[in-house]
């Protein structure tokens, strides 16, 4: 994975299991309280991208389902345990809200969709086709940029919005090196 001096991630062309790997620890990162903004045209994996992220936040990808005709679509929160010093904590992770913006066809029904009020801390909101709403969304977000290469490879690019989005690609870059490290060895 290469960095810009413009904060943008280029992964180039990975495997479909490279990129749903790479998604599905995003989601793994992810706090609740951010916002991922998923450009690309039909096929480029959006909905692929947020099932694996689902996944990373503890929820069951199979139930994941494009919200085209719905709009919004939303996953509750999930709590797991998790070992911690041989002592199992309970922790809680954010629930998804997943829209896709794709059927919204002017500014004024996608504000009337107040997304807004479904930003919670307790939440990731992932968007697909998000031109209507990038200029809208708040820091902390990603902006993905997914691009089909062939039907077993896929483009991903992207830009951090916010110190926390930074830190977390920063991470994922530590953890993408050391596991291609591993790979070598």
């Amino acid at each position: 994975m290469e960095r810009g001096a413009e904060e943008i991630y280029e992964l180039g062309e990975l495997d479909l299991g490279e990129f749903e790997r790479v998604a599905k620890k995003i989601g793994e990162m992810l706090e609740g309280g951010e916002t991922v903004l998923l450009f690309g045209d039909l096929g480029s994996g959006k909905t692929t991208f947020v099932k694996s992220m689902a996944d990373g936040l503890g929820i069951d990808r199979d139930y994941v389902r494009s919200p085209t005709f719905n709009i919004v679509n939303s996953y509750p929160r999930r709590s797991s345990r998790k070992e911690n010093n041989e002592n199992p904590v309970q922790v809680e992770r954010p629930g998804l809200i997943h829209v896709d913006l794709y059927r919204v066809e002017s500014e004024e029904e996608m504000l009337d969709l107040a997304l807004h009020d479904l930003v919670d801390l307790d939440t990731v909101v992932a968007v697909e086709w998000p031109e209507l709403y990038v200029k809208y969304v708040s820091q902390p977000y990603l902006i993905v940029r997914l691009e089909h290469c062939d039907e077993s490879k896929r483009s991903m690019r992207i830009e951090p919005h916010g110190r926390k989005m930074t830190t977390l690609l920063n991470r994922l870059v530590m953890i993408i090196n050391e596991d291609e490290r591993r790979e070598g060895e």
